[in-house]
Protein backbone atom coordinates (compact mmCIF):
# COMPACT_ATOMS: atom_id res chain seq x y z
CA UNK A 1 0.00 0.00 0.00
CA UNK A 2 1.10 3.07 -1.09
CA UNK A 3 2.08 6.02 1.74
CA UNK A 4 -0.49 8.56 -0.31
CA UNK A 5 -3.37 5.47 0.24
CA UNK A 6 -2.91 5.39 3.81
CA UNK A 7 -3.07 8.64 4.32
CA UNK A 8 -6.35 9.15 2.46
CA UNK A 9 -7.57 5.98 4.47
CA UNK A 10 -6.54 7.40 7.45
CA UNK A 11 -6.83 11.06 7.43
CA UNK A 12 -8.95 11.58 10.34
CA UNK A 13 -6.95 9.61 12.42
CA UNK A 14 -3.89 11.41 11.50
CA UNK A 15 -4.91 14.77 11.76
CA UNK A 16 -6.37 13.53 15.39
CA UNK A 17 -2.95 12.15 16.18
CA UNK A 18 -1.84 15.74 15.12
CA UNK A 19 -4.06 17.68 17.25
CA UNK A 20 -2.80 15.52 20.59
CA UNK A 21 0.75 16.05 19.25
CA UNK A 22 0.11 19.54 19.65
CA UNK A 23 -1.79 19.79 22.96
CA UNK A 24 1.43 18.36 24.16
CA UNK A 25 3.74 20.36 22.77
CA UNK A 26 1.76 23.34 24.04
CA UNK A 27 1.17 22.15 27.56
CA UNK A 28 5.34 21.37 28.01
CA UNK A 29 5.86 25.16 26.70
CA UNK A 30 5.13 25.39 23.28
CA UNK A 31 9.19 26.23 22.69
CA UNK A 32 11.67 24.34 20.59
CA UNK A 33 13.09 22.68 23.35
CA UNK A 34 9.77 20.92 23.94
CA UNK A 35 8.91 20.24 20.73
CA UNK A 36 12.37 17.98 20.89
CA UNK A 37 11.26 16.32 24.02
CA UNK A 38 7.42 15.85 23.23
CA UNK A 39 8.94 14.41 19.70
CA UNK A 40 11.04 11.97 21.09
CA UNK A 41 8.39 10.53 23.84
CA UNK A 42 6.04 10.13 20.59
CA UNK A 43 9.40 8.47 18.51
CA UNK A 44 10.06 6.04 21.13
CA UNK A 45 6.05 5.38 22.11
CA UNK A 46 5.97 4.64 18.31
CA UNK A 47 9.13 2.82 17.50
CA UNK A 48 7.96 0.30 20.55
CA UNK A 49 4.31 0.07 19.44
CA UNK A 50 4.80 -1.07 16.26
CA UNK A 51 7.44 -3.50 16.94
CA UNK A 52 7.27 -6.98 17.02
CA UNK A 53 7.54 -6.67 21.04
CA UNK A 54 4.84 -3.63 21.33
CA UNK A 55 2.72 -6.13 19.19
CA UNK A 56 3.52 -9.22 21.23
CA UNK A 57 2.21 -6.65 24.66
CA UNK A 58 -0.88 -5.55 22.66
CA UNK A 59 -1.84 -9.49 22.04
CA UNK A 60 -1.01 -10.41 25.60
CA UNK A 61 -2.98 -7.47 26.96
CA UNK A 62 -6.42 -8.52 24.98
CA UNK A 63 -5.75 -12.50 26.20
CA UNK A 64 -4.97 -13.52 22.55
CA UNK A 65 -3.03 -17.04 21.97
CA UNK A 66 -2.57 -19.23 18.87
CA UNK A 67 -4.61 -21.83 18.20
CA UNK A 68 -3.74 -25.17 20.63
CA UNK A 69 -5.29 -28.08 20.16
CA UNK A 70 -6.16 -30.20 17.41
CA UNK A 71 -9.34 -29.05 16.97
CA UNK A 72 -8.76 -25.19 16.63
CA UNK A 73 -5.66 -25.56 14.33
CA UNK A 74 -7.60 -28.21 12.31
CA UNK A 75 -10.54 -26.27 12.02
CA UNK A 76 -9.07 -22.27 12.34
CA UNK A 77 -5.63 -22.49 10.26
CA UNK A 78 -6.75 -23.57 7.10
CA UNK A 79 -9.40 -20.89 6.83
CA UNK A 80 -7.03 -18.35 7.68
CA UNK A 81 -4.79 -19.49 5.27
CA UNK A 82 -7.11 -19.71 2.50
CA UNK A 83 -8.20 -16.04 3.24
CA UNK A 84 -4.87 -14.68 3.89
CA UNK A 85 -3.54 -16.54 0.34
CA UNK A 86 -6.54 -14.86 -1.42
CA UNK A 87 -5.45 -11.73 0.39
CA UNK A 88 -2.07 -11.73 -0.79
CA UNK A 89 -3.18 -12.36 -4.37
CA UNK A 90 -5.22 -8.77 -4.43
CA UNK A 91 -2.24 -7.32 -2.22
CA UNK A 92 1.16 -8.90 -2.80
CA UNK A 93 2.65 -6.04 -0.24
CA UNK A 94 0.74 -7.23 2.19
CA UNK A 95 2.70 -8.34 5.47
CA UNK A 96 4.35 -11.14 5.86
CA UNK A 97 3.95 -13.78 8.27
CA UNK A 98 0.46 -12.53 9.73
CA UNK A 99 -1.01 -14.80 12.21
CA UNK A 100 -4.15 -16.09 13.26
CA UNK A 101 -5.08 -15.90 17.10
CA UNK A 102 -8.06 -17.04 19.72
CA UNK A 103 -9.08 -14.68 22.24
CA UNK A 104 -11.03 -16.63 25.20
CA UNK A 105 -14.29 -14.61 25.56
CA UNK A 106 -17.55 -16.07 23.99
CA UNK A 107 -18.97 -12.66 22.70
CA UNK A 108 -18.68 -12.39 19.53
CA UNK A 109 -16.03 -10.56 17.75
CA UNK A 110 -13.00 -10.18 15.49
CA UNK A 111 -10.09 -7.58 15.46
CA UNK A 112 -6.89 -7.04 13.60
CA UNK A 113 -4.21 -5.60 15.88
CA UNK A 114 -0.54 -3.86 14.78
CA UNK A 115 1.29 -5.39 11.79
CA UNK A 116 0.86 -9.15 11.77
CA UNK A 117 -2.64 -10.36 14.39
CA UNK A 118 -5.91 -10.99 13.40
CA UNK A 119 -8.02 -12.75 16.26
CA UNK A 120 -11.07 -13.75 16.72
CA UNK A 121 -12.91 -14.60 19.83
CA UNK A 122 -14.42 -18.60 20.94
CA UNK A 123 -18.11 -16.75 20.35
CA UNK A 124 -17.14 -15.55 16.97
CA UNK A 125 -15.62 -19.46 16.20
CA UNK A 126 -19.22 -20.73 18.20
CA UNK A 127 -21.45 -18.40 16.57
CA UNK A 128 -19.80 -18.34 12.97
CA UNK A 129 -19.87 -21.31 10.35
CA UNK A 130 -16.33 -21.68 8.52
CA UNK A 131 -16.95 -19.88 5.14
CA UNK A 132 -18.37 -16.81 7.10
CA UNK A 133 -15.69 -16.67 9.53
CA UNK A 134 -13.77 -16.83 5.99
CA UNK A 135 -15.52 -13.62 5.32
CA UNK A 136 -14.71 -12.05 8.50
CA UNK A 137 -10.92 -12.98 8.48
CA UNK A 138 -10.89 -11.38 4.71
CA UNK A 139 -12.17 -8.52 6.82
CA UNK A 140 -9.82 -7.73 8.94
CA UNK A 141 -7.00 -7.96 6.61
CA UNK A 142 -8.82 -5.46 4.30
CA UNK A 143 -8.00 -3.33 8.04
CA UNK A 144 -4.19 -4.50 7.94
CA UNK A 145 -4.16 -3.86 4.12
CA UNK A 146 -5.20 -0.35 4.41
CA UNK A 147 -2.72 0.33 7.08
CA UNK A 148 -5.74 1.23 9.89
CA UNK A 149 -4.14 -0.55 12.45
CA UNK A 150 -1.35 0.91 12.45
CA UNK A 151 -3.17 4.57 12.46
CA UNK A 152 -5.38 3.47 15.00
CA UNK A 153 -2.21 2.25 17.15
CA UNK A 154 -0.96 6.06 16.68
CA UNK A 155 -4.11 7.27 17.76
CA UNK A 156 -4.18 5.58 20.45
CA UNK A 157 -0.67 6.58 21.47
CA UNK A 158 -1.30 9.84 21.46
CA UNK A 159 -4.31 9.73 23.36
CA UNK A 160 -2.44 7.58 26.32
CA UNK A 161 -0.22 10.96 26.82
CA UNK A 162 -3.06 13.14 26.40
CA UNK A 163 -4.78 11.20 29.59
CA UNK A 164 -1.46 11.22 31.29
CA UNK A 165 -1.06 14.71 30.99
CA UNK A 166 -4.73 15.98 31.80
CA UNK A 167 -4.04 13.69 34.75
CA UNK A 168 -2.01 15.41 36.00
CA UNK A 169 -3.30 18.73 35.14
CA UNK A 170 -6.37 17.80 37.15
CA UNK A 171 -3.96 17.37 39.76
CA UNK A 172 -2.82 20.50 39.77
CA UNK A 173 -6.14 21.99 39.65
CA UNK A 174 -7.68 20.37 42.82
CA UNK A 175 -4.21 21.04 44.42
CA UNK A 176 -4.44 24.64 43.77
CA UNK A 177 -8.44 24.77 44.81
CA UNK A 178 -7.64 22.95 47.77
CA UNK A 179 -5.39 25.88 48.86
CA UNK A 180 -7.38 28.30 47.71
CA UNK A 181 -10.15 27.15 49.96
CA UNK A 182 -7.39 27.46 53.18
CA UNK A 183 -6.59 30.34 52.18
CA UNK A 184 -9.81 31.78 51.30
CA UNK A 185 -10.86 32.22 55.69
CA UNK A 186 -7.83 34.44 56.18
CA UNK A 187 -8.08 37.33 54.04
CA UNK A 188 -9.58 38.57 51.01
CA UNK A 189 -6.44 37.96 48.39
CA UNK A 190 -7.55 34.46 49.44
CA UNK A 191 -10.95 34.83 48.43
CA UNK A 192 -9.91 36.15 44.99
CA UNK A 193 -7.65 33.52 44.73
CA UNK A 194 -10.64 30.63 45.32
CA UNK A 195 -12.07 32.89 42.55
CA UNK A 196 -9.49 32.27 40.14
CA UNK A 197 -9.24 28.76 40.53
CA UNK A 198 -12.86 28.07 40.75
CA UNK A 199 -13.03 29.90 37.49
CA UNK A 200 -9.81 28.18 36.33
CA UNK A 201 -11.19 24.82 37.19
CA UNK A 202 -14.30 25.17 35.12
CA UNK A 203 -12.42 25.82 31.98
CA UNK A 204 -10.25 23.46 32.14
CA UNK A 205 -13.08 20.79 32.99
CA UNK A 206 -15.00 22.15 29.84
CA UNK A 207 -11.88 22.10 27.60
CA UNK A 208 -11.24 18.67 28.41
CA UNK A 209 -15.18 17.46 28.07
CA UNK A 210 -15.45 19.27 24.41
CA UNK A 211 -12.10 17.85 23.26
CA UNK A 212 -12.47 14.45 24.24
CA UNK A 213 -15.71 13.89 22.81
CA UNK A 214 -15.26 15.90 19.45
CA UNK A 215 -12.36 13.41 19.36
CA UNK A 216 -14.24 10.16 19.57
CA UNK A 217 -16.59 11.98 17.25
CA UNK A 218 -13.79 12.12 14.88
CA UNK A 219 -12.36 9.21 15.22
CA UNK A 220 -15.69 7.29 14.93
CA UNK A 221 -16.36 8.78 11.46
CA UNK A 222 -12.70 7.26 10.53
CA UNK A 223 -13.97 3.69 11.93
CA UNK A 224 -16.83 3.68 10.25
CA UNK A 225 -15.48 4.94 6.83
CA UNK A 226 -12.36 1.93 7.60
CA UNK A 227 -15.07 -0.42 8.47
CA UNK A 228 -16.75 0.03 4.83
CA UNK A 229 -13.49 0.20 3.53
CA UNK A 230 -12.46 -3.12 4.58
CA UNK A 231 -16.02 -4.57 3.45
CA UNK A 232 -14.65 -4.20 0.29
CA UNK A 233 -11.67 -5.54 0.31
CA UNK A 234 -12.97 -8.66 1.76
CA UNK A 235 -15.14 -8.50 -1.66
CA UNK A 236 -12.02 -8.30 -3.99
CA UNK A 237 -10.38 -10.99 -2.21
CA UNK A 238 -14.14 -13.50 -3.30
CA UNK A 239 -15.00 -13.36 -0.15
CA UNK A 240 -18.40 -10.69 -0.23
CA UNK A 241 -20.91 -13.80 0.05
CA UNK A 242 -19.56 -15.48 2.86
CA UNK A 243 -19.11 -11.81 4.61
CA UNK A 244 -22.88 -10.98 3.71
CA UNK A 245 -24.22 -14.08 5.37
CA UNK A 246 -21.79 -13.75 8.37
CA UNK A 247 -23.55 -9.90 8.38
CA UNK A 248 -26.93 -10.71 8.43
CA UNK A 249 -26.23 -13.77 11.20
CA UNK A 250 -24.81 -10.77 13.03
CA UNK A 251 -27.82 -8.49 12.45
CA UNK A 252 -29.83 -11.15 13.51
CA UNK A 253 -28.17 -11.99 16.96
CA UNK A 254 -27.33 -8.41 17.54
CA UNK A 255 -30.53 -6.85 17.95
CA UNK A 256 -30.77 -3.83 20.38
CA UNK A 257 -33.07 -1.00 21.75
CA UNK A 258 -33.26 2.08 20.03
CA UNK A 259 -30.08 3.98 19.92
CA UNK A 260 -29.88 7.55 20.50
CA UNK A 261 -28.54 10.11 17.80
CA UNK A 262 -25.60 11.05 19.37
CA UNK A 263 -24.35 7.06 20.10
CA UNK A 264 -24.81 6.50 16.64
CA UNK A 265 -22.48 9.38 15.70
CA UNK A 266 -20.18 7.81 18.58
CA UNK A 267 -20.38 4.09 17.05
CA UNK A 268 -16.95 2.94 15.98
CA UNK A 269 -18.96 0.61 13.34
CA UNK A 270 -21.35 1.73 10.26
CA UNK A 271 -25.32 0.19 10.59
CA UNK A 272 -25.07 -3.57 9.59
CA UNK A 273 -27.61 -2.80 7.15
CA UNK A 274 -25.67 -0.12 5.56
CA UNK A 275 -22.67 -2.88 4.88
CA UNK A 276 -24.66 -5.17 3.34
CA UNK A 277 -26.16 -2.97 1.16
CA UNK A 278 -22.54 -1.62 0.21
CA UNK A 279 -22.11 -5.93 -0.32
CA UNK A 280 -24.55 -6.91 -2.08
CA UNK A 281 -24.54 -3.33 -4.91
CA UNK A 282 -21.45 -4.77 -5.45
CA UNK A 283 -22.30 -8.01 -6.55
CA UNK A 284 -25.03 -6.85 -8.37
CA UNK A 285 -23.12 -5.17 -10.25
CA UNK A 286 -20.74 -7.97 -10.79
CA UNK A 287 -23.21 -9.88 -12.02
CA UNK A 288 -24.50 -7.10 -14.43
CA UNK A 289 -21.40 -7.48 -15.84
Amino acid sequence: MSFINFLRSNILYLIWFTFYFAFAWLIFGANRNSLLIVSIIYIISITVALSPLGEMLLRFIEGCRLPKTEREKNYLLPLFEEAYENAKDVNPSLNKGINIYIMDAMYVNAFAMGRKTVAVTRGAMETFNAEELKGIIAHELGHITHGHTKALLLTNIGNILFTAIVFVLRLIVQLADSIAGITAYFNIMGIVFKVITFITGIFFYVSVFVFVNLGELILSLNSRANEMQADKFAYTTGFGKQLIDSLYLLQKISLTANVKPYERLKASHPHIASRIEQLERLESAENEE
